[in-house]
């Protein structure tokens, strides 16, 4: 393990940022913190971090000194710079504080500034960069020294749509390499493309964890399918799809309406809908309208979080 968390918690005054918070992050994982604002996902990766102390608990992680600090980088919302020095300048000073040797840092920089479209803009003062290139600027300090551990704090705020692919590809690479990344984030869709496992967070409390469709399959939730078609037929060779759980149909003006319940364990919902479409083309059926409607994380969300009726 990398990082082993083990009943940490953190006050402020009266309010529990964490509490009893329990988890491992193992080598090549890349593990998303979803949450509500306000949730303690800042404060846990502080924490991690080794910039705030916990109160109680125990964070398991390679004994504090210079190396462990080389082999960490981190992303926090309010990065400082020298705002009169250049972007590239101010990436240089913390890759040769985090060790890198001249020759290396140089090429790797340019390969990152280009990559995060920052290239023709590394020789101007960060005075001059606006929110978004301060963060994509962080990242590359992040980032450039190849470190073992990852932890960013909402990276993608301020950052274009481009820029957030990128900086999902370079983390994946760093994962292959072997490298933890711990990422927080309240996007959900964020969460379930990026992380192999996915850590729910509100209050200060860790609900659930696991990989995002094993998440989505503890809720018991099924897909269901609705065909609209301008002519009945006849639903029973619907029922005999492997799949297929049940079928329902509806007579409307103008129409005619079937509707399919996936089996919990059977195909996925896009390949379940092409059968059946496949079925129904078949009778010469003909298909005005499909609406897919399968579970997903922010069902799970909905489902932990405060106002949700599955939080302990």
């Amino acid at each position: 393990m990398v990082v082993a968390l083990r009943d940490v918690t953190k006050r402020f005054g009266s309010v529990r940022a964490l509490d009893g918070v329990t988890f491992d992050v193992r080598e090549g994982e890349i593990l998303g913190l979803l949450g509500p604002n306000g949730s303690g996902k800042s404060t846990l990766l502080k924490v991690i971090a080794r910039l705030i102390p916990p109160d109680e608990g125990s964070v398991l992680r390679p004994p504090a000194g210079r190396e462990t600090m080389h082999g960490t980088g981190m992303l926090f919302d309010h990065t400082a710079h020298w705002e009169t020095l250049t972007g590239y300048e101010n990436a240089w000073f913390f890759a040769r504080s985090y060790g890198m040797d001249p020759g290396a840092a140089h090429g790797r920089l340019r390969d990152l500034f280009e990559a995060f479209g920052l290239g023709e803009r590394l020789d101007d003062p960060v005075s001059a960069y606006s929110y978004g290139m301060r963060r994509k600027l962080g990242i590359i300090e992040a980032l450039a020294h190849d470190p073992a551990l990852i932890l960013l704090d909402e990276p993608s705020i301020g950052l274009d749509y481009r820029a957030r692919i990128t900086l999902a590809g370079l983390l994946r690479d760093a994962a292959r390499r072997g490298a933890a990344v711990i990422f927080s984030t309240n996007d959900v869709g964020e969460a379930a493309d990026l992380a192999d496992r996915v850590a729910l967070v509100d209050r200060g409390r860790l609900l659930v964890s696991g990989e995002p469709s094993a998440l989505v399959r503890s809720l018991g939730a099924v897909a269901m399918i609705e065909l609209r078609l301008k002519a009945p037929i006849d639903p029973r060779p619907l029922e005999g799809i492997p799949g297929v759980e049940g079928v329902g149909v509806e007579e409307r003006v103008g129409g005619f309406s079937i509707t399919v319940v996936a089996a919990p364990d059977g195909l996925s919902p896009s390949s379940l809908l092409a059968r059946i479409v496949h079925a129904v083309a078949v009778q010469g059926g003909e298909v005005v309208g499909a609406d897919l409607r399968a579970p997903g994380l922010p069902d799970v969300f909905l489902a932990y979080t405060e106002e949700g009726s599955v939080a302990p």
